[in-house]
């Protein structure tokens, strides 16, 4: 664990706290899990968008850090998230999977929503007797560390970019493109999942700016400050899935799975419910699969669960519509009398003994995004399997960053060739046992050694050289 002398303020597009029936608790992503034991060595805050009408508590049980919400009009929700992050910036940073809407206001919106995050900074480092380290997460405030840099010019800041950075030939089509590479700039170190997203920000920044010189990951700037733009994978907490992956109540429901899908193989899907991720094209590889092998119709079963997202913007409610169709008609195709539906489909989120349970269940974990930025749902597939001796295959985008890292231990697919993708699902069906086992293991290793803990440790160290100029 990395050993701070400074209050840490952390800046992410929302708080990591949920409300259930039984009051505020820690959201139970990696990064809140990660930031646990950095939070109660230093303190410090969080700060972040607050939609709860009711507020939320300066401390939760759990979260040793003070919770500083910014609330948003609706018509700032409308600019900054639904329009300038989702609508603009999310398409274009995925390589346009789909096409970037360029509107304005949105961008006059995004500015001002991130100035005013940079203020509630500026008010938690007044609070504090020693400037602290702040470290601010995505996309949604790109503009966010030059903003702080002028309020707080001794605060160490570090920014983590969550997904891809696009190659600079695409990056340059956002009329805001000087804006956005400035605010990164101001950072201290710079953080992305890949060395080729973090190529691919330091050729943008030379494309876009005279005078920048390279030295590794080392960038002088024109004003002769020193920033550092660095590679680090995300991860998740391999220890405490693997725990999850024999509990007592994953068995309870892997024991109700394997009754429900018996004598037949799972291929498997576990996806945000996006564009990205390449459900469609996974459901027509489905659909070639059964068409040209008819006996397998009644010897396979594909679940997909589709947690639902961003469900208030059009390109995602039609994007429902088109999956569900799709769904509808294979099964139409395919299910024969007297015998179960082919694909299942699951629109929601499902608690995590039971994802873990479906994980256990695949024969075939189908992790084929368009384009991911790292996409955890591999590594949290790969732990629970080989926690639970399983012998499951990976069937991997080549367009993610995960791939990078499993490297040829998993089934890698192009999902854009449907038609490929559909016999690679049907070859992976066809490995042996041993050679599938020790893939597993091999990319569990992997995880166990690149945890989120690790990561965090990586990004922190990062950001204190990048200051120091090292």
């Amino acid at each position: 664990m990395s050993e701070l002398t400074r209050p840490l303020v952390v800046v992410a597009n929302r708080l990591p706290v949920s409300r259930g029936p039984s009051g505020w608790t820690p959201s139970s992503g990696g990064l809140v899990t990660a930031m646990r034991p950095v939070i109660e060595q230093v303190g410090g805050a969080w700060i972040g968008w607050d939609d709860d009408p009711d507020g939320v508590p300066q401390r939760v049980d759990g979260l040793a850090c003070d919770l500083l919400p910014i609330d948003l009009s609706r018509a700032q929700v409308r600019g900054y998230y639904h329009g300038l992050s989702n609508r603009t910036l999310w398409p274009l940073f995925h390589d346009l999977v789909a096409q970037p809407v360029i509107e304005r206001r949105w961008w006059h919106t995004y500015e001002e929503v991130n100035r005013r995050f940079a203020d509630r900074v500026a008010q938690a480092a007044a609070d504090s007797d020693t400037p602290p380290m702040v470290w601010v997460q995505d996309y949604h405030l790109t503009l966010l560390p030059a903003m702080i840099r002028g309020l707080v010019p001794d605060a160490p800041i570090g920014f983590f970019l969550h997904i891809p950075f696009p190659p600079p030939e695409l990056f340059a089509r956002l009329p805001w493109r000087d804006q956005v590479l400035q605010g990164m700039l101001a950072a201290d170190s710079v953080g992305f999942h890949t060395p080729q997203y973090r190529d691919n920000f330091v050729r943008s920044v030379q494309r876009l700016f005279n005078g920048v010189t390279v030295l590794g990951d080392q960038l002088n700037l024109p004003d002769g400050r020193q920033m550092r733009a660095v590679a680090h994978p995300i991860s998740i907490d391999a220890a405490e899935f693997a725990q999850l992956a024999t509990s007592d109540d994953t068995e309870s429901e892997l024991a109700e799975l394997r009754a429900q899908f018996k004598d037949r193989k799972v291929f498997l899907g576990v996806d945000r419910l996006d564009y990205t991720k390449g459900i469609r094209h996974r459901l027509q590889s489905i659909e070639l699969l059964l068409e040209r092998n008819p006996k397998l119709r009644r010897e396979v079963a594909f679940v997909q669960i589709a947690v639902p997202s961003r469900d208030d913007v059009q390109e995602y409610r039609d994007l429902r519509t088109e999956v569900e169709t799709e769904v509808g008609r294979i099964n139409g195709r395919f299910t024969e009398p007297g015998h179960d539906v082919p694909v299942h489909y699951l629109y929601r989120g499902v608690p995590r003994e039971s994802l873990a349970a479906y994980y256990r269940l695949a024969d075939v974990m189908c992790v084929t995004p368009l384009k991911d930025g790292m996409n955890l749902v591999a590594k949290e597939f790969v732990t629970v399997q080989a926690a639970g001796d399983g012998a499951g295959v990976l069937l991997l985008s080549e367009f993610c960053g995960t791939s990078i890292e499993f490297g040829d231990d998993a089934v890698r697919t192009n999902p854009f060739d449907v038609e490929s993708q559909s016999y690679l699902m049907e070859s992976a069906l066809e490995l042996e046992e041993d050679d599938r086992r020790a893939r597993v293991a091999r990319m569990a290793e992997v995880v166990r050694e690149g945890d989120v803990y690790n990561w965090v440790d990586q990004e922190l160290a990062g950001i204190e050289r990048g200051r120091s100029g090292l």
